[in-house]
């Protein structure tokens, strides 16, 4: 019997300097490709929001702009009642909006992947054709169904307030349309990636459709659903259009506080200190959003 041993050559500098260049190389040519992208968020993206800092923290002298470093805009947003509720008003009417448009998104999607079969992508088109039409168009479309003498009250009568116009509620219905295709989108991709055959194998192991439900749907899709109420939080929580057409008084949110400042008032300064609050109230919704994203498998 004849043994065989196989020697492992060791790499020598002759050797192991051309492979570092290659290494090299291939990293240099790695990153100039994704820098179109970099550029893209640089310009775009942090620079803006450097902006939109660095003004926040000027003074404000009678509509004349200073560039002496303060926080007075801070303090004033935090010492004022005004700025305070209408930050909890804007939240509370982003989530409730963002909330609704997910479940009814959710249920919507699990109904198109299925009971449609071979027509989902046909039906999942037609629920995001709404997206083909002006926004302004849409949410004008709204402002008519919910007047005095609109189409819901004059489909319900007495059932319905007159007075829903021009309200929070009203602004939490029209975002809620506005946000469904958005949601509906990410969770049926999420659908869609699900084999068939892990929900069939659940229903012959004997467990009902609420189990499957809630020990193999929802488990892996709610990365999707938490994608789009992301989506649905950031559409919702800065928009400034929905509330000036629809809310009136009762529905003024925080994004149309930072157009009149930015407008009207001509105090850059305060709108740039409320859109940093903005942007950082939405960070932090979507960081706990994130904590959903992750899927989990379990083992009995």
């Amino acid at each position: 019997m004849t043994a065989t041993v196989d020697f492992e050559e060791t790499p020598t500098p002759a050797t192991t300097a051309p492979r570092r260049r290659r290494r090299i190389v291939d990293e240099a040519a790695s990153y100039l490709q994704a820098s179109p992208a970099f550029l893209w968020a640089l310009a775009l993206v942090v620079l803006p929001n450097v902006t939109l800092f660095l003004n926040s923290l000027w003074k404000n002298d009678f509509g004349t702009v200073t560039q002496t470093p303060t926080l007075e805009n801070y303090q004033a947003l935090l010492d004022s009642e005004v700025y305070r509720t209408l930050f909890w008003r804007t939240m509370v009417t982003a989530v409730s909006a963002s909330l609704i448009a997910t479940v009814v998104a959710y249920i919507a999607a699990v109904i198109v992947v299925r009971y449609f079969g071979k027509f989902k992508l046909i039906v999942a088109i037609l629920v995001l054709v709404p997206l083909l039409i002006s926004y302004l168009m849409r949410i004008f479309a709204w402002k008519i169904i919910l007047g005095e003498h609109g189409i819901l009250v004059g489909a319900f009568g007495d059932l319905v307030p007159k007075n829903i116009l021009y309200s929070q509620l009203s602004v939490i219905l029209t975002l809620t349309y506005v946000a469904i295709p958005y949601v509906f989108l990410s969770v049926f991709v999420s659908l869609e990636r699900i084999p068939p055959h892990i929900t069939e194998a659940a229903g012959d192991c004997g467990a009902s459709a609420w189990t499957t439900f809630w020990t193999v749907l929802w488990p892996l899709s709610r990365g999707g659903a938490a994608v789009g109420f992301a989506i649905a939080f950031v559409l919702t929580f800065g928009d400034y259009v929905t509330p000036a057409m629809v809310g009136g008084l009762s529905g003024t949110m925080l994004g149309s506080i930072v157009l009149q400042q930015f407008g009207i008032a001509n105090n850059w300064p305060l709108g740039s200190a409320i859109g940093v609050v903005v942007i950082l109230s939405g960070l932090l919704v979507l960081a706990v959003m994130s904590l959903f994203t992750r899927t989990e498998a379990r083992y009995d």
